[in-house]
């Protein structure tokens, strides 16, 4: 008898066990919009090329009108001097 109940709850256990890892890494990915924000950068640490270089971190100039970075939508409109110009979207599967 004492068999079969410690089958059966080792069972059960192994049995919710999978369902919380299944619900835990089966969720959405949400889908996270970003906008390129321009002319609050500083030096050295811009996302991409712009008119003046062809690579990321390469700017020399705090806060320099072309070079940009990746923000969430909607912040870059409440920083002073920044303006966006352009967006994307992106799957978040982090749950963090």
């Amino acid at each position: 008898m004492k068999i079969k109940k410690v089958k059966s709850s080792t069972l059960i256990t192994g049995a919710i066990s999978l369902i919380l890892i299944t619900a835990n890494t089966s969720s959405k990915a949400e889908t996270i919009t970003k906008e390129q924000c321009a002319g609050v950068v500083k030096a050295g640490l811009n996302d991409c090329a712009s008119s003046e270089h062809g690579c990321a971190g390469l700017n020399t100039d705090d806060a320099y009108e072309n070079d940009w970075l990746w923000l969430p939508t909607g912040t870059c409109a409440k920083i002073k001097g920044a303006h966006v110009i352009g967006t994307k979207k992106s799957q978040d599967n982090s749950k963090d």
